[in-house]
C-alpha cells in the first residue's frame, strides 16, 4: 500500500497540539527540505497530531517510519520555517508581522503544503490571512502566484475557488495576462474556465461581496464542525489605522 493510500484511510486524528500533552514532545522527526536538503527537526508527536499524512509516514510500515526522516524536496526553506513556527505556536504571523508584511508566495506555498499533507487547520488559517490581506491591501496574488495555485492544487481546492470568486468581482484583464500565454496550458485553462463560470454566476445572482463574511465557504471542516460565524469581526478592522 502506498503512503498516500494509507493516509486516505486515516480517519481519526490524535489530540490537537497542546502544551499539556507532553507525550507529543517525546520523539523527534527529521524533515529534509528543498533541493539544498536543509534539515528541520520537529517533534514527531506534533507532526502526527496535525496531519494524517505525517502520522502514516512516521508510524506506518514505510521507510520513513523506520528512519524517522521525510524528504520534502518540493518546498523551500522559507515555507518550512513558517510551517515550523506555526506547528509550535498555531500562528502563522509572529508578533512583529502583519498581513501586509507577509508575502503572497509564502501564504500560497503554506496552503499547498497544508492541502497536500492534509492539514486542514493550517489551510483554514491561511485562507483567513489571504482574505484579510486582499481586503487590507486591496490587491490579489500576482499572476505567477495564481499560476502556482492552479498548477499545484487539486481542482476542488478551496483556495482555487476563492481566487476565482475574488477575481471575478475585483480582477482585471491586466492581472490575467498570464492566463493567455503558452506556459502551463492546463493551469491556465482551468483558471479561465472557472473564471468564466463564476463571472456568469455572479451576474445572475449578484452574490455577497464581503469576503470576510463568507470566508467559511473556503475552509475545510468536518461534517460535525459548526460553520464560522459571519458576525466575527475582521481582526484588521479592530486595529487602529495608520
Amino acid at each position: 500500500m502506498s503512503l498516500l493510500l494509507q493516509t486516505e484511510k486515516e480517519e481519526k486524528m490524535e489530540d490537537p497540539p497542546n502544551s499539556s500533552n507532553l507525550r507529543l514532545f517525546n520523539d523527534w522527526a527529521t524533515l529534509v527540505v528543498g533541493p539544498e536538503k536543509k534539515v528541520f527537526k520537529m517533534h514527531k508527536g506534533l507532526l502526527c497530531s496535525v496531519s494524517p499524512y505525517f502520522k502514516a509516514a512516521l508510524k506506518g510500515d514505510f521507510k520513513e517510519a523506520q528512519e524517522q526522516v521525510i524528504e520534502l524536496t518540493e518546498y523551500d526553506s522559507q515555507t518550512m520555517e513558517y510551517f515550523q513556527f506555526w506547528l509550535y505556536t498555531q500562528s502563522i504571523l509572529d508578533k512583529e508581522e502583519t498581513v501586509s508584511n507577509i508575502g503572497w508566495h509564502v501564504l500560497v506555498e503554506l496552503y499547498i503544503l497544508g492541502e497536500v499533507r492534509l492539514i486542514a487547520i493550517l489551510q483554514n488559517q491561511v485562507i483567513d490571512l489571504v482574505i484579510r490581506k486582499a481586503i487590507k491591501d486591496n490587491n490579489f496574488p500576482p499572476s505567477r502566484t495564481i499560476y502556482d495555485i492552479f498548477d499545484k492544487t487539486c481542482p476542488e481546492s478551496p483556495l482555487r475557488k476563492f481566487i476565482v470568486y475574488a477575481s471575478a468581482r475585483n480582477g482585471c484583464l491586466d492581472e490575467w495576462e498570464w492566463a493567455f500565454t503558452d506556459e502551463g496550458a492546463i493551469a491556465q485553462r482551468d483558471f479561465l474556465k472557472d473564471l468564466v463560470v463564476e463571472m456568469y454566476s455572479d451576474r445572475k445572482a449578484k452574490q455577497e461581496r464581503d469576503f470576510w463574511k463568507i470566508r467559511c465557504d473556503y475552509h475545510v471542516h468536518t461534517e460535525r464542525e459548526a460553520r464560522c460565524s459571519e458576525d466575527t469581526p475582521n481582526p484588521d478592522k479592530l486595529l487602529p489605522t495608520d
